[in-house]
């Protein structure tokens, strides 16, 4: 019988062990809708007004919500307190393929809502244009300068004259 080699892949670095790391168990990430409508802008507005919240695009362009929170199952560890009947979310997940181990990315990373509509007013200005409008403060807004004006003699009212006769 012959032996045949097979080759041997060897990782840039050792995969780092759940147990070492957590790092899935301390978010909740949900897919959103993209800013197509003023609903859906706003509604990224609103995300980002939270604290421990950010939205992000990922290379394949599907937008998501992140809220930094720790599940109250993962003990101090770093060990799943209800591992044997968990969610079947959780039971998706594989250190090999995790963010750490295999590391996604993002296109677009938005932390603060200014952030988001500085892009939304260069990539969507007539969307945000009918946003800014009535969906967000004036904190939040673009400081514009008012354009020069020429200084006009004040009109004079026409006085009705009547004949003399």
């Amino acid at each position: 019988m012959r032996r045949v080699p097979l080759p041997v892949l060897h990782l840039e670095r050792p995969l780092v062990e759940c147990t070492d790391c957590g790092r899935c168990c301390t978010y909740v990430g949900i897919g959103i809708n993209p800013p197509t409508s003023p609903r859906h802008a706003t509604d990224i507005l609103w995300y980002l007004y939270h604290q421990g919240v950010y939205v992000y695009v990922d290379a394949e362009g599907e937008w998501s919500v992140h809220f930094e929170t720790r599940c109250r199952n993962l003990g101090v560890d770093l060990r799943c307190g209800v591992y044997l009947d968990r969610p079947h979310i959780c039971r998706s997940f594989d250190d090999r393929t995790c963010e750490v181990n295999a590391p996604a990315r993002h296109t677009l990373t938005f932390r603060e809502p200014a952030e988001f509509l500085a892009w939304l007013r260069e990539r969507k200005p007539r969307l945000h244009a009918r946003i800014e409008k009535g969906f967000v403060p004036k904190a939040l807004r673009p400081e514009r300068k008012e354009p020069a004006t020429v200084a006009r003699a004040p009109r004079r009212r026409a006085v009705a004259r009547t004949a003399r006769v």
